[in-house]
């Protein structure tokens, strides 16, 4: 009994192992290990940012999870930029002569700025040409190298070409946008559907994952692509309109899931003080939102290098249970973890079904929701709310009985590839090993899918 436990171990251990070795990111490398004095390369990282902040609430909105402040009003200044280090926070900022030559650094010994943002929305009404904006980032290029250009593009992204109103009718997005995100090498957008004052749009959430969409048609290189999300009654519109706490963390895994991989929290909107309050989301009486976001800051931050990985395809798939309101996911892969990241694109409930691959037996954790879901042969069901986003945790489980073996299988395995490798002959008893996988090869799914990542390999 024993003996074929440990046969069928070795087959869902060559299949953890397949896994792991295709789907399984390189994390030695890092999209800003191109600049000095940029973004930190960790893996670890995930840049949480907040547009036009002032530098007295840094030590605020670094206990919320913020690590970076984008646009620094009328600055960057000295005063600014020593407030920041004090907090322990690092800004992409408009370049001048202040931050040029501004040595100081972070405690940890990273630089305080870490990247130049040019203008910002040039492609709104009045629009600026994509030649203005190339020759500031030459310009800039020039005088500093050692950081990344960040350039923010209007909502029109968002829209349907035919009906974005916002440009007067001046940019041709084919010819246009390319030539503005040129100029880039870290690239966003921004739009807030949920304060929206125009009708095509408003409550339509989805369109933030098509602006991230869109700046991935559009981009002419391999610019990094970060997303402008929406906390508040961005354009004082009454009644009060603006997004719940649940849709912020729904735009921002729909943000993630179409490949964001960075936010930046647009905090202006109306409350008590003003109908366009710099600091809304620090006011008393948004204190729920501001714990919301604290705590999706605490969720992006533990899972970032889940996040950074590469995406593992056909490691999950999804279908139809009730309803067919669309859900869209992304799924990672890491020796014996799947995690699928889901988000409902519209406004409307619907229940679906995941099939992860290879199939196993286990249970799947809703991160952040303190429930889980059972895993049988790799499928598990669950409810969407309109955009609700939903991250699941997937451990497959051997049966009892192989539990017992597959700790073994599993290093028995790899130290045979490790010989074979070194083109060191087996000992006597591997022969029994390699038959016992032949076995199972005929009709063990967790074996196929080896077999075929080996051969992709």
């Amino acid at each position: 009994m024993m003996q074929v436990a440990l046969q069928r171990a070795l087959a869902i251990a060559a299949g953890m192992l397949a896994i792991a070795a295709s789907a399984t990111p390189a994390t030695a490398s890092s999209p800003y290990d191109a600049w000095s004095n940029g973004p930190d390369p960790s893996p670890d990282y995930f840049p949480i940012g907040v547009w036009a902040q002032r530098e007295t609430d840094a030590v605020t909105w670094a206990a919320a999870g913020v690590n970076l402040y984008v646009g620094l009003w009328q600055g960057p200044t000295t005063q600014q930029l020593d407030a920041l280090r004090a907090a322990g926070v690092q800004t992409i900022a408009a370049q001048n002569s202040v931050a040029l030559f501004y040595t100081q650094k972070l405690s940890d010994g990273r630089p305080v700025v870490v990247g130049w943002a040019l203008e910002d929305e040039p492609d709104n009404y009045p629009k600026t040409p994509a030649s203005a904006i190339q020759a500031q980032a030459a310009q800039w290029k020039l005088n500093d190298s050692t950081r990344p250009l960040l350039l923010n593009l209007s909502q029109g992204l968002g829209w349907d070409d035919a009906t974005w109103v916002g440009q007067g009718g001046q940019i041709d997005p084919a010819a246009d946008y390319p030539a503005y995100l040129a100029a880039s090498d870290i690239a966003a957008f921004d739009i807030y559907p949920s304060s929206e004052t125009h009708a095509q749009v408003r409550g339509q959430l989805w369109r933030v994952g098509l602006g991230v969409d869109r700046l991935f048609q559009y981009r002419p290189g391999q610019q990094i692509v970060w997303n402008v999300i929406e906390t508040g009654n961005v354009y004082g519109v009454t009644p009060d309109r603006r997004p719940t706490p649940a849709q912020i963390r729904a735009e921002v895994w729909m943000s993630i899931v179409h490949g964001a991989r960075g936010i930046i929290y647009f905090i202006h909107g109306k409350t008590s003080f003003s109908d366009f309050d710099d600091r809304a989301l620090l006011r008393p009486e948004n204190a729920a939102y501001l714990s919301a976001i604290t705590s999706l800051d605490a969720e992006l931050h533990s899972l970032a290098r889940v996040i950074n990985a590469e995406p593992a395809v056909g490691v999950a798939a999804m279908d139809d249970v009730v309803g067919t309101s669309p859900v869209e996911f992304t799924a990672r892969a890491s020796p014996g973890v799947v995690h699928v990241f889901a988000v409902g694109m519209r406004d409307a409930a619907t229940r679906k079904r995941f099939q992860i691959s290879p199939p196993a037996d286990g249970m799947v954790e809703v991160l952040g929701e303190s429930r889980a879901l059972p895993l049988s042969a790799g499928r598990f069901e669950d409810e969407f709310a309109g955009y609700q986003a939903h991250l699941y945790r997937v451990e497959p489980v051997p049966e009892p009985a192989e539990a017992l073996a597959v700790g073994a299988a599993t290093g028995a395995l790899a130290a045979l590839r490790r010989r074979a490798s070194r083109r060191i002959p087996a000992p006597p008893r591997a022969p029994r090993c390699r038959s016992a996988l032949g076995t199972r090869s005929t009709g063990g799914p967790w074996f196929q899918a080896a077999r075929v990542g080996a051969t992709s390999s």
